[in-house]
């Protein structure tokens, strides 16, 4: 299937052979192949194949998550989180449901997430992608210049994707055009957060603001996944944390604030996930589940998703 829809992230020029090395397209461009995994990046893309070869940390650094690391294995098995998505495995199974089998999907951003998302969705065909490869993605490309051709998938998932993307809104124009009419969009984003996977962090997102980036398709569902309390309990440690720049202090700091405040995400349990005019004012993040219709919206029509919220 991939084969005959890949393409040229500049030209759109179609794919005619593959070999260790490289790829070759229609018009006689060459795209570099490492380690097994294809590099397909964009000329316009801030990430190059150069930093593929060297490893480069960018949008993530796999040395976190090594847990034979003691910093590492007291952050991520000890310590309490700040903020939780109490939904998400919930979220997943809905979606998977709603999905006829062997449905062709698209995971943008994987991360260190591939197993998870086969899991959550054992009836689909899934693709992943990244802008490195530590974890080891089908393909390596740039979310602004996706080398796949139109219409190729029945959903397309992004999650803690879009804050990294320099143009949102290409991106987002990106996701929507491979994805087929009447297919699924998953997006996921924080809304407050601290600045993080530094330099390559752009943007935040407001509830209206997220549905504005999305003119092509119907709200399906969306869905506050870290809430206010969430987003209290993040905002006083990163203020203490960020209050000296010496490794051991911050270290300290982040030990005891996530013990004194570990508790607080829990009363987003209390009604504080369900999105309305008052839960949408900052939370961490937003989850929306949008179906591509490709009907022409308005920028006033967009803003209806807002109207139908209870104060």
């Amino acid at each position: 299937m991939m084969f005959d829809n890949i393409i040229h992230p500049d030209s759109h020029s179609k794919l005619i052979e593959i070999t260790d090395d490289y790829y070759l397209f229609e018009d006689q461009t060459k795209s570099p192949v490492f380690n097994g995994t294809p590099i397909l990046f964009g000329n316009e893309s801030i990430f190059d194949e150069t930093e593929i070869v060297s490893a480069k940390a960018t949008t993530q650094d796999i040395a976190h998550l090594d847990k034979s690391n003691l910093k590492n294995y007291i952050r991520r098995q000890l310590l309490p989180s700040l903020n939780k998505d109490f939904n998400i495995n919930k979220r997943y199974e809905a979606l998977a449901k709603s999905l006829p089998t062997r449905s062709k999907m698209l995971v943008v951003g994987v991360g260190e997430k591939s197993e998870y998302y086969k899991k959550m969705f054992p009836n689909c065909d899934i693709i992943t992608s990244d802008v490195h490869n530590q974890f080891n993605p089908d393909y390596i490309f740039d979310g602004h210049f996706i080398p796949i051709s139109n219409a190729c998938f029945d959903m397309v998932l992004a999650a803690q994707v879009i804050e990294h993307t320099i143009n949102p809104w290409l991106f987002c124009a990106e996701l929507q055009r491979v994805t087929k009419v009447g297919g699924i969009i998953q997006i996921e984003a924080p809304q407050n957060f601290p600045y993080h996977a530094e330099p390559y962090d752009f943007f935040r997102f407001t509830y209206t603001g997220m549905r504005s980036l999305f003119p092509e398709c119907d709200v399906l569902k969306s869905e506050i996944t870290e809430g206010n309390a969430s987003m209290v309990a993040v905002a006083i440690s990163n203020y203490f944390v960020n209050l000296s720049s010496k490794k051991i202090i911050r270290s300290s700091l982040l030990f005891i604030t996530r013990f004194l405040f570990g508790w607080i995400k829990y009363l987003d349990r209390i009604g504080g996930l369900k999105p309305n005019r008052r839960t949408v004012s900052m939370p961490v993040g937003n989850a929306f589940t949008f179906k591509k219709d490709k009907i022409k919206r308005s920028s006033k029509d967009l803003l209806n998703v807002f109207y139908s919220l209870k104060k």
